[in-house]
């Protein structure tokens, strides 16, 4: 039984003996469950003992399970976690229940499982995911109250819904006979074959619309080459899911914000000054790609001035390839004129095979542009980096900014930045007015350790100063031993 349990119950006593002159609100500001309202007169009939009349009508029975239509299923606001209620079975002692993710249907792994004396369970929650749940009354013997026969399942996942279904072939010709409706307002999602193939063959402008891109299997991810010329043009929230993209041929960013953005976007987001900002404010993600020879930016802009609210990379890996002829020298992420407010890359590899000197972000802009108050972040965990920046400070954009904050966790940095890679993350500023969260890295540089050069900061955390062992050349970043252990890097090298 939790805290929150034995909170209630204690309450409950109090509330029976005097419930019938109390008002609602009472009850409401108890923080008790969601399904408080149904378990009112239930709650005090189970665990009150001092008056008969609340006794449960409910005795000598054997229950039912709860009805699968009658569950609920809510993601809380940053979809990390999930919140399950059912309806009460009046004179049960509790509920069993199992969640498990179901992906592989073979092998369902158990994400929770519990004996519940109330009507919700949290559970952490994850993207793209099949899910099982399964919920059993169990009995009261208090009452004679059996448990009951059947336990009810019910089968959910956390995709977001189809929009369209795309055939293999050439993804521009496909959008030009089949344009999206100039009406939606909707987050309209596009299912690529699992393990087809496709090209791209010109720029595919997606205009203001918010889109995603994905393989419609989480295992099994579509295959799409890039042509001379060819990119995604957007200048709303977009999403690039479960894809291998070989980009060799391309000398265009892969996604490219649009130099004639909506009027719409210009100050549309509160500030506190107008700098003529265009603002995008739902996400652009690239999750879960694999994404071979990008000789070009995977963000990039030109003219047009944009706040882009959030970028996320994850779960991805990128292969820098700046010797290519299509190659230019422009930075992984380049926001030529403005910038992003919060920038996260997490379980993820970005390397080159040999040393590259373009930085892997470079803003022109920064939060002080839209108001005193306004913040920037940047968050590197879990990632393994390569042969970025050899010999130049690791990020260009306004340092010493008091609005910007930096996270590098759990991160393999090989031969990238100048010695003192900490410090270019602040485009090689020592100062004390960023916010940092630095601790369990590795940073190896020519052949050797280089965590003793990582200063200019009150707390750099925990270094680690072995040799991290892998092999970008040859595209192999299985890390040593020590690594592993530490869950520096990205997890999806570790040996199984």
């Amino acid at each position: 039984m939790n805290k929150n349990q034995k909170s209630r119950r204690s309450l409950i006593p109090e509330f029976c003996s005097s419930a019938r002159s109390r008002s609602l609100a009472w009850l409401l500001g108890s923080g008790m469950l969601l399904c408080a309202m149904p378990l009112l007169t239930q709650s005090c009939a189970d665990h009150y003992d001092g008056d008969e009349t609340w006794s449960p009508k409910v005795q000598n029975a054997t229950l039912q399970s709860p009805a699968s239509s009658d569950i609920k299923v809510v993601s809380s606001a940053d979809g990390s976690s999930m919140t399950i209620t059912w309806p009460v079975v009046y004179g049960a002692g509790g509920y069993s229940v199992a969640l498990y993710n179901v992906n592989d249907p073979d092998s369902p792994q158990l994400v929770k499982s519990d004996s519940i004396d109330g009507c919700s369970m949290t559970a952490s929650r994850e993207e793209d995911t099949n899910y099982s749940l399964s919920i059993r009354t169990l009995g009261n013997a208090k009452y004679n109250n059996r448990e009951a026969q059947e336990t009810t399942e019910l089968k959910f996942n956390t995709f977001l819904p189809t929009f369209a279904e795309i055939p293999e072939g050439d993804l521009k010709a496909w959008f030009e006979a089949n344009p999206i409706p100039a009406d939606s307002t909707s987050h309209l999602c596009y299912d690529l074959t699992p393990g087809g193939t496709y090209t791209v063959s010109g720029k595919i402008d997606f205009g203001g619309h918010q889109v995603t891109l994905r393989s419609s299997s989480k295992a099994n991810y579509a295959n799409i080459v890039m042509e001379a010329g060819s990119y995604f043009e957007t200048f709303a929230g977009f999403t690039l899911k479960y894809l291998n993209i070989d980009a060799a041929a391309t000398s265009k960013p892969l996604i490219s914000l649009s130099d004639e953005p909506a009027d719409s976007l210009l100050n549309c987001y509160p500030t506190t000054k107008t700098a003529n900002y265009y603002f995008i404010v739902d996400p652009v993600v690239v999750q879960g790609c694999n994404i071979s020879r990008l000789g070009t930016s995977i963000v990039a802009t030109n003219t047009a001035k944009y706040d882009v609210r959030v970028v996320n990379v994850s779960n991805s890996i990128v292969e820098l390839d700046k010797t290519a002829e299509t190659a230019n020298t422009a930075a992984f992420v380049y926001m030529k004129s403005g910038f992003i407010t919060d920038f996260a890359i997490k379980n993820s590899t970005v390397y080159s095979r040999e040393h590259t000197d373009v930085f892997f972000i470079q803003h022109g802009g920064r939060p002080k542009d839209l108001g005193d108050d306004e913040q920037r972040y940047v968050s590197i965990t879990n990632c393994t980096l390569c042969n970025i920046a050899y010999g130049k400070n690791f990020c260009d954009y306004h340092n010493g900014q008091t609005q910007h904050h930096y996270t590098l966790k759990n991160t393999i940095v090989v031969d990238c930045g100048k010695p003192n890679f900490l410090t270019g993350l602040n485009k090689g500023q020592n100062s004390d007015y960023p916010e940092w969260d630095v601790n369990n890295n590795t940073c190896w540089r020519d052949g050797a350790d280089a965590s003793d050069k990582q200063t200019g900061i009150k707390n750099p955390g925990l270094w680690l100063t072995n040799d991290p062992q892998i092999n970008p050349a040859n595209s192999d970043f299985t890390p040593a031993a020590e690594q592993q252990e530490a869950g520096q890097g990205d997890p999806r090298w570790y040996n199984e």
